[in-house]
């Protein structure tokens, strides 16, 4: 798959996969995003990230678009185990980044984020 179009979502999930951590491609109504388990136990399957505290990422409300049509910055948005927002963590760059390098900025404010954070959120009893 030599011709395969490098995403915007594929150049995020690489920046955090350096730290082991995995994101998954998600979408709902035209919108695509990437989904990060808070948990670091939570991360190895999608269903798995959903059913807790999860991160959702995306540049303009997109995760699938080329790289190389990047336009808007990534951002990062805290939902707690039901799906319903909590937090932003990540508001963007200001000023306009290639898509790797926004990418690196996203991956490096998020896993600080979680560095911080990992103890203040807790599974969905269910989940556990």
């Amino acid at each position: 798959m030599a011709n395969a179009t490098i995403t915007e979502g594929d150049l995020l999930r690489a920046a955090l996969a350096k730290a082991g951590r995995q994101a998954f491609l998600g979408g709902e109504g035209g919108m695509s995003y990437l989904i990060l388990a808070v948990a670091p136990a939570g991360h190895d399957s999608e269903q798995r990230a959903y059913g807790g505290p999860h991160l959702l990422m995306y540049a303009g409300e997109q995760a699938d678009r080329p790289a190389a049509d990047h336009r808007d910055p990534w951002s990062a948005h805290l939902h707690n185990a039901y799906g319903d927002y909590v937090a932003t963590v990540f508001d963007g760059s200001p000023a306009p980044l290639d898509a790797a390098a926004d990418a690196e900025l996203c991956a490096t404010k998020v896993l600080a984020w979680l560095g911080e954070h990992l103890g203040d959120v807790a599974p969905r009893p269910d989940h556990a």
